[in-house]
């Protein structure tokens, strides 16, 4: 397989998209809608939700693009061989017109032909069955059609191989596609990814989506059958640049470059430091060119921890003056190419980065007199993790600098127990998270048809003529949809306006809170 850089793999899958006749869907911005209910754009179908159920696109049936995607629930995870908070999404989707035997067709010649996979590495997954969809023969038939052997053909269950955005919503067996990674030239017979896990790494998924999940679990087929496909970009380039891990690409060799140049430090050693510098560096300049900035709340405070957790690794990889870091982030916009064709102004990016670094060295300080303070009184030659979770948790000070402070000080902490307690607050970090999820799709799934809310905000604080278009409600909460309204919705940090609303039946609702989705307004009310 010939070596192919980033910026031609882009190319090729566009040129190759374009000939199978789909058309250029423009990707959504990292804070989707900027003010919806999901905290971020977490993967290329996000926006495609409403024309998953049948709703037409005016863009036509056959769609791709390269969404650019943020997750941060494992955000503590980065720093190995894999994990990312920004990643980018190859995906193309049919809207009621191929399905699955086109997708497997084109998902084959584009890995095996346009870029020159192995075929013998490759091996894929199906649907077994369960108790509500048969064992998904017709795909695994497709895949032996473009000379896929048997055995490298794995049946898995609904947990592996059925995929839906949300609990309530189409669904439908997929199949993935994996690339043996093993020292082996080629892969054993039987080598699959249910019988060879560890060698074998995900690359690309199609989604069938042919049911519809009611609130009751029941599955009814839908009228239009649909793929929503989605292609790793960073795992394609470590693949095909024959690298160990997506920092070794094109996409990052450069930043890590200049983590070494600026602190005459080497790589090799300091692995998990310099990733999480590049990869949370490479996410704070977007989230910002994306008009995000430092704050305490949402996803601005998701930033605020981005890029203090990216200066206290810069620092732990070497103690230098602060005027170093500011060059460095200075410097760093040159190797991040989307913003330099996006006309992003990478001047303003730098300096809220810097200034908010600036903050961060003031917190440091305070957070050492904190920590003075419990080595003062330390009793037993330990630290209790409580003081140091909290010192963690309220005061933002690193524990990776709490344990050398005390360490100099032939002090110690329980860090059995503050790892547990960290482990319990990042189970609350994805709990949310999969509510959050929830409530989005709960509500795209309320809202299909509507046209955007008509806000007059700026002309009228009320209005006699206002029609009611959906009286719903999610978790006994009460929600109504109009096709106008006078009320602001919160964004932004703002508080949205409250007030009361007089129904054609003569009952009163007090409105409590009026959130946007989609541009369209949803009132809660009691």
């Amino acid at each position: 397989m010939k070596k192919i850089s980033s910026r031609e793999l882009r190319s090729r899958w566009k040129e190759f998209r374009l000939s199978k006749n789909h058309v250029y869907l423009p990707e959504s911005s990292l804070i989707w809608g900027k003010e919806s209910t999901a905290m971020f754009t977490i993967a290329g179908m996000q926006q495609l939700i409403p024309y998953l159920s049948g709703k037409e696109h005016e863009l036509g049936k056959r769609l791709f693009n390269i969404q650019k995607c943020i997750r941060t629930v494992d955000i503590d995870e980065v720093g190995d061989a894999s994990h990312l908070t920004f990643f980018e999404m190859m995906g193309n989707r049919s809207l009621g017109d191929y399905f699955k035997k086109e997708a497997v067709q084109r998902s084959r010649e584009f890995l095996v032909d346009v870029l020159g996979f192995d075929p013998k590495k490759l091996a894929v997954t199906v649907f077994a069955w369960d108790a509500t969809t048969p064992k998904d023969d017709e795909t695994a038939g497709y895949w032996k059609a473009v000379w896929m052997p048997e055995d490298k053909i794995a049946y898995m269950w609904a947990e592996n191989n059925r995929r839906s955005p949300g609990p309530v919503w189409p669904c439908g067996p997929d199949t993935e596609i994996f690339y043996r990674v093993g020292k082996e030239a080629l892969p054993p017979k039987w080598s699959n990814p249910k019988t060879d896990e560890d060698n074998r790494l995900e690359i690309w998924n199609n989604v069938f989506m042919q049911f519809y999940r009611d609130d009751k679990g029941k599955l009814t087929p839908l009228k239009n059958k649909n793929v929503d496909t989605g292609m790793w970009f960073e795992r394609m380039a470590k693949i095909l640049q024959w690298q160990e891990t997506v920092f070794d690409t094109d996409i990052f060799a450069p930043l890590i470059n200049l983590i070494e140049r600026t602190l005459d430090i080497t790589y090799s050693g300091n692995e998990r430091r310099c990733r999480i510098v590049a990869d949370h560096l490479r996410t704070a300049f977007s989230l910002i060119a994306n008009d995000v900035i430092p704050s305490n709340e949402g996803r601005w405070y998701v930033l605020r921890r981005l890029i203090r957790r990216m200066y206290y690794n810069f620092m732990l990889l070497k103690s230098v003056d602060q005027h170093v870091l500011d060059v460095f982030i200075t410097t760093i916009v040159t190797f991040i190419d989307w913003l330099i064709e996006a006309n992003a102004d990478t001047k303003a990016i730098s300096l809220a980065i810097i200034k908010e670094t600036h903050q961060f060295q003031k917190t440091i300080l305070h957070g050492q007199k904190l920590l003075d303070e419990l080595i003062t009184w330390a009793n037993n030659k330990i630290i209790p993790w409580k003081d140091v979770f909290k010192l963690y948790d309220t005061f933002w000070f690193p524990f990776e600098l709490t344990k050398e402070l005390l360490t100099e000080h032939w002090l110690s902490v329980d860090v059995k127990w503050f790892e547990q307690e960290m482990q319990a607050q990042q189970e609350r970090s994805r709990a949310g998270s999969k509510d959050m999820f929830k409530q989005w799709t709960d509500r795209a799934s309320y809202t299909q048809g509507i046209a955007p809310t008509q806000f007059i905000w700026y002309d009228a604080l009320e209005s006699d003529s206002i029609q009611l278009l959906k009286d719903f409600e999610i978790e006994w909460q009460r929600i109504l949809i109009f096709d106008t309204t006078p009320f602001y919705a919160e964004s932004w940090g703002q508080s949205s306006d409250k007030g009361i609303i007089k129904l054609d039946d003569g009952s009163t609702v007090n409105v409590v809170q009026v959130q946007k989705y989609n541009w369209i307004f949803l009132h809660f009310v009691k």
